[in-house]
């Protein structure tokens, strides 16, 4: 990749650290970063998805191996044309500093709002509920929306707190928090090779389930498997917010972008296959959510069928973490540019906690308020066989579409190769709309995309209006 020229340098490639993230503290490493995109991405889903996958495979392991490839096209081709732009600014803000550079300073405002007011607030109130839902189980609590609700806030206000009082230890936490959740993945796919190599493979020992299931899977039908799995790659982009705070961030958000997502389909390939060869495709069908559960107590003995409940929570509340550590930077990023009421107050980092603690208290006030709207739609049933932020994460990868389409113009002008200014982009832009689409066609869903759209450029005008104001008066 060729650098833009210095003697004429073009918008999209001055620096954003200037003023934007004067004072900013370059805390986290290289580690930190691909730690930060593993642990957003690997939650509980991987652990409880196999079934689904194969079901949609007709037991079919292969099948399933190239839906997850499938699957992983939009993270490994959207981080190689995202690292175009990270190597060209460590602008505040991460992806919403993409599409104002690279797209439009109004498409990044849109995009900001959206980002910091919907898109990661929803997120953070699905996975904090999640994490009460795995507490309940893990200490047999009853099973209760209510206090569901009531323990993903505990969490959600012990993360917004330990991102607050010591950035750093939030960030060895995630480390610490990704590192567990990759031993079991690990464990899973080295118990299934030993298998293979021994020659005790479970495949044959449910063989009838998995040949009828097989006869299922005619034609495309397979392609189903990408609802399972598609999700299971998102929230990956939040980790460009800590770009000022990442050292040497034009170097080491690149890699990370590269690294971490090839880093993720190897361990959910290797989770899926040890799996499917140690239990055989029939057993883990049968099993459904509970084939991990079965592959512990198969493994370890019948009292291990329970840890799979508490490495759910460990996995959730990582996630959690990890997207409350990103979360706490945009409503800064859109202060340091301006984009948002009283930004010099939302801007400000504490001189005592080296933090944005107004920026923080501001993501959590709208991840609160995302809290009550999920409460709402799960009580009543609004969202059918889904939540709220199936809704916000397909609306943003729709949003990503122009972000990543713009590298296009970079391979133009002989700034970029072919892989990453062409190829890339087009295919994480084909993911993009795929998957997007597709999860928005059930009508619930697209009349709540509609209003959340309309709200992110309504609020965008009152915000750029608001900021205009306060700019004539200073």
């Amino acid at each position: 990749m060729s650098k833009p020229s210095q003697s004429t340098p073009k918008p999209e490639a001055t620096s954003g650290s200037s003023d934007a993230t004067a004072g900013v503290k370059s805390r986290y490493s290289l580690v930190t970063a691909v730690f930060l995109i593993m642990g957003i991405c690997i939650g509980s889903g991987i652990f409880f998805k196999s079934d689904n996958v194969l079901v949609a495979t007709g037991g079919s392991v292969a099948l399933g191996v190239a839906m997850f490839g499938i699957a992983s096209v939009y993270i490994v081709f959207g981080g190689l044309t995202l690292s175009l732009f990270a190597a060209r600014t460590d602008g505040a803000g991460g992806i919403i500093d993409y599409a104002s550079r690279f797209v439009s300073p109004a498409f990044g405002h849109v995009m900001g709002i959206f980002y910091t007011f919907c898109y990661m607030p929803s997120i953070q109130a699905v996975i904090f509920w999640v994490t009460g839902v795995y507490a309940c189980q893990a200490l047999g609590l009853p099973d209760s929306l209510e206090l569901q609700m009531g323990i993903g806030l505990a969490a959600l206000l012990a993360c917004s707190a330990l991102n607050v009082l010591s950035p750093r230890l939030a960030g060895r936490f995630q480390d610490a928090n990704t590192v567990l959740k990759v031993v079991p993945l690990l464990a899973v796919g080295a118990i299934g090779a030993f298998a293979v190599a021994s020659g005790n493979i479970g495949a044959g020992d449910a063989a009838p389930a998995g040949r009828q299931a097989m006869a299922g899977a005619a034609g495309l039908s397979w392609l189903a498997a990408a609802g399972p799995v598609a999700y299971s790659f998102d929230g990956w982009t939040i980790a460009t917010s800590i770009a000022p705070e990442l050292r040497d961030s034009r170097r080491n958000l690149p890699i990370a972008l590269v690294v971490a997502p090839l880093c993720i389909l190897a361990l959910y390939l290797c989770y899926f296959v040890g799996l499917s060869l140690t239990l055989g495709p029939g057993r883990v069908m049968e099993a459904g959510d509970g084939s991990l559960g079965l592959f512990f107590s198969t493994v370890m003995g019948e009292g291990a069928s329970r840890l799979p409940v508490f490495v759910a929570f460990l996995a959730v509340l990582g996630v959690g973490n990890g997207v409350t550590l990103g979360h706490a930077r945009m409503p800064q990023a859109l202060g340091l540019r301006g984009e948002i009421p009283h930004a010099r107050w939302v801007a400000r980092t504490d001189p005592h906690w080296l933090s944005p603690v107004n920026s923080s208290a501001v993501a959590l006030a709208s991840s609160l308020a995302w809290m009550v709207v999920h409460y709402l739609t799960q009580r009543h049933g609004l969202i059918p066989n889904g939540d709220v932020s199936e809704v916000t994460v397909s609306l943003c990868m729709l949003l990503m579409v122009p972000i990543l389409l713009s590298a296009v113009r970079l391979w133009r002008r002989g700034e970029a190769g072919a892989v990453r200014g062409l190829l890339a982009p087009a295919l994480g832009s084909a993911a993009c709309l795929l998957v997007g689409v597709g999860a928005l066609a059930d009508p619930a869903r697209l009349a709540m995309a509609g209003l959340v759209l309309v709200a992110s450029v309504a609020a965008t005008l009152v915000a750029a209006s608001g900021s205009k104001r306060e700019a004539v008066r200073g």
